[in-house]
């Protein structure tokens, strides 16, 4: 048998974790193959769903993959030390939100955690890129961690 890995994080605090990222990993896939990309997010819990804004161009791979893929996977993780650890694994399905959608408070928890990403830069008014806001339908939430789970200040739990 084989022996488990970690532990099971609650509701509760894979929730807190989603919260206090801002910064994970989304997977597309087309065709059986897949695509994953560094994105920041913010997740609202009101809800359940995880925001982000993507910068692309028309015949971006980005956007492609995002046609094509009917269910998306996004993590997110941080890593101290072997016993102090976690991450949220969310599976679920990806919409462009309209951009009369898009209210302050979207932009908020977007830019409440993530608003260090690329900097300034990232939505500076440039003509080659579209800028589109999307959405995370969150289908399932899973979360693990060590021995210790990592905490913002630092310290271990």
């Amino acid at each position: 048998m084989k022996e488990q890995i970690g532990y099971s994080l609650s509701t509760a605090e894979t929730i807190e974790f989603l919260e206090q990222r801002g910064h994970g990993t989304l997977s597309l896939a087309n065709q059986n193959r897949a695509y994953g990309l560094p994105i920041s997010y913010g997740y609202d819990e009101a809800y359940d769903r995880i925001v982000m804004g993507f910068l692309s161009a028309d015949s971006s791979k980005k956007q492609r993959f995002i046609t094509a893929t009917e269910e998306v996977s996004f993590s997110t993780y941080e890593f101290r030390d072997p016993t102090t650890w976690a991450s949220v694994v969310v599976t679920g399905t990806l919409h462009r939100l309209p951009p009369e959608k898009v209210s302050s408070r979207v932009a908020a928890l977007f830019f409440g955690r993530a608003d260090d990403a690329a900097g300034d830069a990232r939505w500076m008014d440039d003509e080659r890129f579209d800028k589109e806001w999307y959405e995370i339908d969150i289908t399932t939430l899973s979360g693990r961690r060590g021995e210790n789970m990592p905490s913002e200040d630092g310290a271990h739990d």
